[in-house]
This record gives C-alpha cells, structure tokens and sequence, in this order.
C-alpha cells in the first residue's frame, strides 16, 4: 500500500465517526441495531475509511447527500465489516443517478460484427474502479426491508468477487473448473437457477437473475445472505456456511429478518 495511503488510512480508522452518520445508522440502517459494540465499533471505522477515500460522484443532475453516502457505505462497510479485503482498493469512485440510467451495450455479430445498442440499468460494477447506482432503486431494495434485494449489496459483490475470482471457476453452462468447495457449492446454486429460471420457477430462494452467469450468481447469493440469511441457509447450507467463513459473521445469528 503507497505510503501515504496508509497514512492517511491509519488517521481515518482513528477518526470518529461524524454524529449525523451515527444517527442515521440508528434509524434507517435495519442491521446495524443487531451488532454487538465491537461489531458497531469496526463497522464505523470500515465506513470511515470508505467515506475519506472513496470519490462519491452525482449523476445526471443529482447532487449527492449525506444520507445517500451514508447508506452506501454502510452496506458496503458491512461485507468487509470483519475483514477489512484492503477497502474495496481497486474502486475509486461511486457514481450515483438519480433513477435507472441508460448503459450501452455492445454485441458481437456472426462475422465479428460489432453492435451498439442500450438498456436500462440499475447500477453496475466497472472493473475500471467504478461502481454505478440508482439512488431510487437503493430506496426501493436497500431501505425496503420487504423485498430481499440490496443493490448497494449486489455491486459491491461484484468487486469482491473481481478481487478474489469467486465465481471465476464456473463455466456458462455451470460446470466447476476448479475443486475447492466453494466453487463446486456456488455451481450448484447456478446450475439450480438456470433451471428454475428455464421453468419459470419464482420460488426459488434467490432471484432467478442470478442464472444469467456465474458472477451474477455470486452476486445475488450475497444478497441472500445479507437479506434472507435463513432461506439461504435452508436452500444451501453449505454454501451458506462457507460464505459466514469468509465473511468472518453469521448473519442468521446476528440480526432477525
């Protein structure tokens, strides 16, 4: 880590956390209450370091505030709430719009072709260190405790994921490449959501936008055990067990949802 990176981290796990995001922690984050005082305590200070490093960006005439950083990082704090994964060090700036945006999408044609086209979006991860979101569709999923998803949740997924490769040991079709537990646990769970998605299956546990490919199957099993963690754990226990490992927290034993 550059030296005065370090520096400047050392002084912003130190440095409390301003009052108005405690306030906002005690009433609109529905985890944190759960926490224990370490657990709170290590929070704060992921959140502190988020919030000094992180270039949080407007887009599409919205002015960010106080409550949208908040909220940002601390459901990104909580992934790394236990271990630290060096603060997301590849992401260096969080775009927020105000609603779904407008992306473009590029396809390759038989002949190598290339395409341009568009679709809606509600947030996205850039390997490129960005992470991109809709401030309406955190309110909807993340400040909704009705609906099991978190945007904010399912993105930062994605860089975790990048970081470490969890899903880069599964092919499309869902065949494991490599032989570590995890990997053979999170083929299953996408192997499963093809199939429920080919059927039409909406009771599935997870949201069936996780058969699109294995990262996005990684990323909302993360959501799941963020959000539902008792589903999880009920569908796929073992996965479920190996994600409170690395994540070094059992959310089912933590908070009651």
């Amino acid at each position: 880590m550059p030296f005065l990176r370090s520096l400047k981290r050392y002084f912003s796990i130190r440095r409390p956390l301003p009052a108005h995001y405690k306030d906002q922690l005690q009433t609109s984050i529905s985890f944190y209450r759960y926490l224990n005082a370490s657990q709170k305590s290590r929070l704060e200070k992921r959140m502190s370091v988020l919030l000094s490093e992180k270039i949080f960006e407007g887009c599409g005439g919205l002015t960010v505030t106080d409550e949208m950083k908040g909220v940002i990082s601390a459901y990104a704090g909580l992934l790394i709430m236990e271990k630290p994964s060096d603060y997301y060090s590849d992401l260096r700036a969080i775009l927020i719009y105000p609603d779904d945006y407008v992306a473009p999408v590029y396809q390759v044609e038989v002949g190598g072709v290339i395409t341009e086209g568009s679709e809606r979006r509600q947030g996205e991860s850039w390997d490129s260190g960005s992470v991109v979101l809709s401030w309406s569709d955190i309110r909807e999923s993340t400040l909704n405790r009705e609906n099991n998803h978190n945007l904010i949740i399912h993105e930062f997924a994605h860089q975790l994921d990048d970081q470490y490769g969890l899903s880069a040991g599964i092919t499309l079709q869902g065949k494991p490449l490599q032989t570590d537990d995890w990997t053979g646990e999170l083929a299953k769970i996408y192997r499963d959501l093809i199939e429920a998605d080919r059927f039409r299956r909406r009771e599935h546990p997870l949201d069936l936008y996780g058969a699109t490919n294995p990262a996005e199957c990684f990323a909302v099993t993360l959501e799941a055990f963020i959000e539902s963690p008792r589903k999880l754990q009920s569908a796929y226990g073992a996965a479920y067990r190996l994600l409170a490992d690395f994540f070094g927290y059992d959310p089912g034993r933590i908070w009651d949802f």
